[in-house]
């Protein structure tokens, strides 16, 4: 005949001892997912904030290397002049232009291409905006992908030069968006930048074929 084994009933020390250390669990769960929360936009906007200033940099740096040395304003804008000297006309040189865009956009490409291949690091510390903790920290693997095309436009301003003097000056602003990936994290920011690219002094009336120049790579 089978003998029941007898109930053992648990002590009500341990039992409240396993449900205080169950409540304890669950508050430094939520603590932490509290945490993260809070921090979450923080690391987020200090990943833009690195990623742009590196992409930037970047761009800028293969701009002025590889497109701006092959550039002048005279490529650019060409010029017509009658038998005393006086400018007739100045119209852009839309073949040049293009020629420019392209190349830009192809550098851009290569620039940002660059950076995604390595892994960027963020100390922690730099999301609490102190300069002192900026470089401390556990480091955030932070990561730069390209999306999308790369958005070239050249254009130009006027500034006075002087007495009857006006300074013609053409600009390349390059606009790229790229992603953003951290741990758990994915955004998107787009990259704005500008770079001169030639200017001349006009002395006189400036021609009005001149005024406005604009030109946006073509979607």
């Amino acid at each position: 005949m089978l003998r029941r084994r007898p109930y053992r009933r648990i002590p009500p020390g341990v039992l409240l001892s396993f449900v205080i250390l169950v409540l304890i669990i669950l508050l430094l769960v939520e603590g932490l997912l509290l945490a993260e929360r809070k921090i979450r936009p923080a690391i987020l906007a200090a990943a833009v904030m690195e990623c742009d200033n590196i992409a930037t940099m970047a761009i800028n740096k293969i701009i002025l290397e590889k497109v701006v040395p092959t550039v002048s304003y005279k490529d650019l804008i060409s010029i017509e002049q009658d038998e005393n000297g006086k400018i007739v006309m100045a119209q852009a040189n839309i073949v040049e232009i293009n020629r420019v865009m392209a190349l830009t956009t192809a550098a851009t490409g290569e620039a940002v291409t660059e950076i995604s291949d390595r892994e960027i690091k963020i100390p922690l510390g730099k999301i609490t905006g102190s300069y002192l903790l900026a470089a401390y920290g556990p480091k955030i693997p932070v990561r730069l992908k390209p999306m999308g095309r790369v958005n070239t436009v050249v254009f130009d301003s006027f500034e006075d030069a002087g007495i009857n003097q006006t300074r013609h000056k053409i600009y390349l602003q390059v606009i790229i968006e790229v992603q953003i990936i951290v741990p758990l994290i994915v955004d998107s920011v787009e990259v704005f930048t500008m770079v001169p690219l030639a200017d001349t002094i006009y002395i006189g009336e400036v021609p009005e074929m001149l005024v406005n120049l604009y030109f946006p790579s073509q979607e």
